[in-house]
């Protein structure tokens, strides 16, 4: 299985569309949408690569060349634009919380056009588990009873053991298969490349 990548990057997600057209075998891989506050970004690029690992695509606006372009040019509604594009070309969204989210303008923007784009749509489809398309990772530095109410409808995820379950339930394959292929850390691994980002043992 090849690792998954950051659908933000335009050459990148070309390549791989290519590379699906000429492979019968290549199914669509699920992709996270990474949305989280600026200063939390070295968190949640060390989250995105947890993914690939898994082989899981993720957006992470880092590489989206029209959200950066708008950024720079302080365009808000280009920047929307650019955010709902990426949500609605992902299979399922976290979000990445810290004591920092509070203060962030984009995410509950990004949250309330997930449960839209993502969420609702899941339900009105009848799939059963559609809460696990709109999750909270819950980064060290943050209890759970700090979370707002409107993150609170969201499937929690909180260290490294959840997070797992929550990459076994997205990739459709046994946690422990993924941890024998060497794609997952077990949550007990005290070299957990999420250490000191994620609680390990939750």
């Amino acid at each position: 299985m090849e690792k998954g990548y950051n659908k933000a990057d335009a050459f990148e997600n070309s390549h791989q569309k290519i590379s699906v057209l000429l492979s019968e075998n290549q199914t669509e891989r699920p992709c996270v949408f990474l949305s989280h506050k600026k200063e939390d970004k070295h968190e949640c690029k060390k989250v995105a690569e947890y993914f690939a690992s898994a082989g899981i695509n993720y957006y992470l606006d880092e590489l989206d060349e029209v959200l950066q372009a708008a950024a720079r040019a302080n365009d808000p509604e280009l920047i929307a634009e650019s955010i709902k594009k990426g949500i609605r070309e992902s299979s399922h969204m976290l979000v990445v919380v810290s004591e920092k989210t509070s203060k962030s303008h984009w995410v509950p923007f990004e949250i309330g056009y997930g449960h839209s784009a993502i969420l609702d749509k899941s339900t009105n489809e009848g799939i059963h588990d559609s809460k696990i398309k709109l999750a909270i990772l819950i980064l060290i530095d943050l209890s759970e009873k700090q979370l707002p109410d409107y993150m609170q409808m969201a499937h929690i995820i909180r260290g490294t053991k959840s997070l797992n379950q929550y990459i076994a339930t997205v990739s459709g394959k046994p946690e422990r298969s993924l941890i024998i292929e060497k794609r997952l850390f077990s949550h007990t691994e005290s070299l957990h490349p999420l250490r000191g980002i994620l609680n390990r043992k939750m």
